[in-house]
């Protein structure tokens, strides 16, 4: 097709707004009777619903009246000025420069578009600053012939309107990108805005949006030579248009479907849609219409052969050329006009900001030579006093240092002394408990070496020999993982491991310990699978403890129950007697981490090293362990651990429990 008939189409489109003809006439009648009944309100002159009364009917006479539009929307103008309303102010500015679109007076357009832009940014309403940019890029570049300025003003507000959720606006939007691209030839670019506004329109389920976008997509495959993929589109934007009261549209749409005939070569289908279009252009009194559809109708009658209709043809052409060629001067004359008014004012704001940037510059190179000299004295200044307290500072400074490591050096000492005293207490008391029982077997191998003993003296020593036994492989069994912890750091392996388990193995091992006291031993333990997050050797090493400590402290007929439970991601594993209790005293000593030795039901000797070890260990495994206990009435003992690998929150809820 031929470059300038696209150009023609495009403008002729881009510069229509968006208003399907048979919704303005509706509009006009329903806007007038609101307009009445709102002026029989009091007040209604302060009113911002009435300016926009006024100003959706000042709209609504777009492309039917350009009086009524001027009248409305000067009245709106007046009345949101008077009441600082900046929407309204906006709105009708941006009416009055498309008014002065439809007179011709392209500088007076342009400069009400601006007006409307600065209120837009003096409210700092985005939307409206989106509506008045659109205006600018779409009626104003597009005129003077500044594509690339239309096109790049015209994408910030298609970006504003679909961040505001604008559908409508974000479509008039998209399509003029994609008629700009089509101008110059880049139909991929074009064909990708031409999906993207066919996308908007289909969501929002405007068929006339949709017409617009059908004919403008096969307007761009007819420039591709697509044809039959065009025709297809073309008459879909038909089949909608013809049943509308838009005689100018009707007119545009068959113009353009018979030129893709007379391509095809199918000159009788280009005859009769040129004749609807003529007939449509008449009705109109459409100029530009009326000689689009003569053209197409001579060169179909050319090519048909019939030279007597196509001279006929051609001479409505010259006829309508020179008609049109006048208003096209007289336009023409205008456009230039205005883009000289337009660039002389920008020129002169160019000029005015150069030498505001200017004084500005000079202004702040005054300021820095003063700020540097400010600097260079503050520097001096600073260098002096460095000067002057450096010596005082190293000298503090080295003070600290040797006041530091004194205090280092004295800590040291007193720890060092700490545990040595420690150290020395422990292995008095060990050394005395394993010199005691082994003293005692030594004796029963003698007693039972000598002679022949009655059975009931023999089960008596039998029992003593056991219960020495018992007591010497506890405390050597703890002493040993005790002093490997001391002596060779210990080393947390933690895994996921399951609760019964480990307590079900620890019960095996002193069943028979707890039946030759008398002592029950049960488990409350869910068949849910509770798993904790420790090293398994270390936890099985406390509740061992635990339940030996348990054992030792229970009379005959006694209870030790083992429970675990789960509650906010920690793990609470119970070991509870009913046996004689912790005294007050001995229970504070436990609690500080003291060592006592003491004595159970049976006499069994016992020094606090395993609970010790339960307390380091739980403490090495992010775990917690706590006891209640009252005289007479037996102790609990809680172990709680985390149910996996602990994230900060968690490791937070143990925190001030182990300082």
């Amino acid at each position: 097709m031929n470059k300038t008939v696209v150009v023609i189409g495009i403008l002729l489109i881009a510069l229509q707004p968006y208003q399907p003809c048979q919704a303005q006439s509706a509009n006009i009648s329903r806007l007038r009777s609101k307009i009445l009944a709102r002026q029989q309100q009091p007040g209604y002159l302060k009113d911002t619903a009435y300016v926009d009364l006024l100003d959706s009917l000042a709209f609504a006479y777009y492309k039917i009246s350009v009086d009524s539009l001027v009248f409305y929307s000067d009245k709106a103008l007046a009345l949101a000025t008077q009441m600082g309303y900046a929407r309204g102010q906006s709105i009708s500015l941006r009416h009055k420069g498309n008014a002065y679109f439809e007179l011709g007076d392209y500088s007076k357009m342009l400069q009400y578009y601006q007006d409307a832009l600065r209120v837009a940014e003096k409210a700092n309403d985005s939307l409206l600053m989106a509506k008045a940019m659109y205006n600018i890029g779409n009626n104003a570049y597009l005129i003077i012939g500044r594509d690339e300025d239309a096109r790049n003003i015209i994408k910030k507000a298609a970006d504003i309107f679909q961040a505001r959720k604008d559908s409508l606006a974000l479509y008039q939007a998209i399509a003029v990108i994609g008629r700009l691209w089509t101008y110059d030839e880049k139909y991929e670019e074009a064909l990708t805005c031409f999906n993207r506004a066919l996308q908007v329109a289909t969501a929002l389920k405007d068929r006339y949006a949709i017409a617009i976008v059908n004919e403008q997509v096969g307007l761009l495959y007819q420039a591709e030579g697509r044809l039959k993929e065009a025709l297809a589109l073309l008459f879909q934007a038909w089949d909608y248009f013809s049943n509308t009261d838009d005689m100018a549209r009707q007119s545009i749409c068959a113009s353009e479907v018979a030129n893709v005939y007379i391509q095809l070569k199918n000159y009788p289908m280009a005859l009769k849609y040129a004749s609807i279009s003529l007939q449509k252009a008449q009705s109109v009194k459409s100029k530009p219409h009326i000689l689009n559809a003569v053209r197409e109708m001579a060169a179909a009658y050319e090519a048909l052969g019939n030279t007597r209709y196509a001279l006929k043809y051609f001479k409505l052409i010259k006829e309508a050329s020179d008609s049109v060629a006048y208003e096209t001067m007289r336009k023409k004359t205008e456009q230039l006009e205005a883009r000289y008014e337009f660039e002389k004012k920008e020129a002169l704001l160019k000029a005015a900001q150069e030498k505001k940037d200017a004084l500005n510059k000079s202004i702040v190179q005054k300021k820095e030579l003063q700020i540097f000299i400010a600097l260079l004295l503050i520097l001096l200044l600073s260098l002096l006093v460095l000067l002057l307290i450096r010596s005082r500072a190293i000298k503090q400074k080295n003070n600290l240092i040797l006041e530091a490591k004194n205090e280092e050096i004295e800590r040291q000492a007193i720890l060092l002394l700490k545990n040595n005293q420690e150290k020395d207490n422990m292995f008095s008391i060990i050394s005395h408990d394993l010199k005691v029982p082994l003293h005692s077997l030594k004796v029963i191998l003698q007693l039972l070496g000598d002679s022949y003993q009655e059975k009931e003296t023999m089960e008596k020593i039998l029992e003593e020999l056991r219960r020495d036994i018992n007591h010497s492989t506890d405390l050597v069994n703890n002493l040993l993982f005790w002093a490997n912890s001391q002596f060779k750091g210990s080393t947390v392996l933690p895994v996921i491991f399951s609760v019964r388990q480990v307590i079900t193995d620890a019960l095996q091992i002193f069943i028979k310990q707890a039946a030759v006291k008398g002592i029950n031993l049960e488990h409350e333990l869910t068949a849910d699978e509770i798993t904790v997050w420790a090293d398994m050797n270390m936890i099985q090493v406390i509740i061992r403890n635990l339940v030996s400590n348990a054992i030792k402290f229970c009379n005959m007929g006694d209870t030790i129950t083992i429970s675990a439970s789960t509650t906010n991601a920690v793990v609470t594993i119970s070991v509870a007697d009913s046996g004689i209790g912790i005294p007050p005293e001995t229970l504070e000593k436990i609690n500080q981490g003291q060592m006592v030795s003491t004595f159970g039901t049976a006499d069994e000797k016992g020094i606090g090293l395993g609970l010790r070890l339960c307390y380091e260990l739980a403490k090495l495994n992010d775990g917690i362990l706590t006891v209640q206990s009252k005289p007479g009435k037996g102790s609990i003992f809680y172990l709680a651990l985390p149910c996996k690998p602990l994230q900060p929150y968690v490791r937070n809820i143990f925190a001030p429990l182990k300082k």
